[in-house]
C-alpha cells in the first residue's frame, strides 16, 4: 500500500510565488465513488458528506485536535477543518483518474497537478495541499498511514488549511485496486 504526500502549494498574492513539496511514503487503504462532472452546479447537488467522507473527517479533526510530532517538527494543535465540496470535486476526479488509468501520482498523465484540479472547481485558493494513499480498505487505515509519515502528518497539521474535501475511488483491475485522495485548501 502506498501514501504519498501532498504537493503542498502556496500562493502569495503579492509576490506570486509558489511553493510545492512532494514526498512518497508506503502503507495501506480502500474504498468506492462515483464520478465528478466538474460542474459546479452537479458538484454541489452530488456532495453530501457520506459515512465514509465524515469518518476520514472526524479521523483528520481528531489528528489535528492533538499536539503532534511529525518527523522532525512538532505541532501544537489546530483548529478543526471544515469539508468543502469544490475540493471534495477535485479530490473525486483525481482518485477516479487514478482508478481508471491504472497510476499513483500527485502528477495525471496530461500533466495536471493539485492546483490545475482545483482551479477547475473553481476554487480561489490562497494555500491548497494534497495527500493521496493506494490500497488501503478503510478511512482510518489511510489516516494511520499518514500520520506515520512525516510529510503526510505536515500537511494534515498544517494550520494554514481551513477546508477538505476526500474522495475514494476503485478499480479491481488496477495495481491497487483502491485509490484515495485528500484534499486540503484555505480559501481567499
Amino acid at each position: 500500500m502506498k501514501n504519498s504526500v501532498a504537493n503542498r502549494l502556496y500562493k502569495h498574492p503579492a509576490c506570486g510565488v509558489l511553493f510545492s513539496l512532494a514526498m512518497l511514503m508506503g502503507a495501506s487503504s480502500a474504498l468506492a465513488s462515483g464520478e465528478s462532472t466538474g460542474d459546479d452546479a452537479s458538484a454541489e447537488i452530488q456532495c453530501e458528506l457520506t459515512d465514509q467522507k465524515q469518518a476520514m473527517l472526524t479521523l483528520i479533526n481528531e489528528a489535528r485536535s492533538q499536539q503532534r510530532q511529525c518527523g522532525e517538527q512538532s505541532f501544537e494543535p489546530v483548529d478543526a477543518l471544515t469539508w468543502n465540496c469544490k475540493l471534495e470535486a477535485a479530490a473525486e476526479r483525481h482518485s477516479q483518474d487514478m482508478a481508471e488509468n491504472d497510476y499513483f501520482s500527485h502528477t495525471a498523465p496530461d500533466g495536471s497537478g493539485i492546483e490545475q484540479r482545483i482551479n477547475h472547481q473553481d476554487y480561489e485558493w490562497q494555500a491548497v495541499g494534497e495527500n493521496i494513499a493506494a490500497g488501503h480498505t478503510s478511512a482510518s487505515a489511510v489516516v494511520e498511514g499518514w500520520l506515520a509519515s512525516p510529510g503526510h502528518c505536515q500537511n494534515i497539521m498544517n494550520g494554514t488549511f481551513t477546508e477538505m474535501g476526500m474522495a475514494k475511488a476503485r478499480n479491481p483491475q488496477s495495481r491497487y485496486e483502491s485509490y484515495w485522495t485528500k484534499t486540503l485548501g484555505n480559501a481567499r
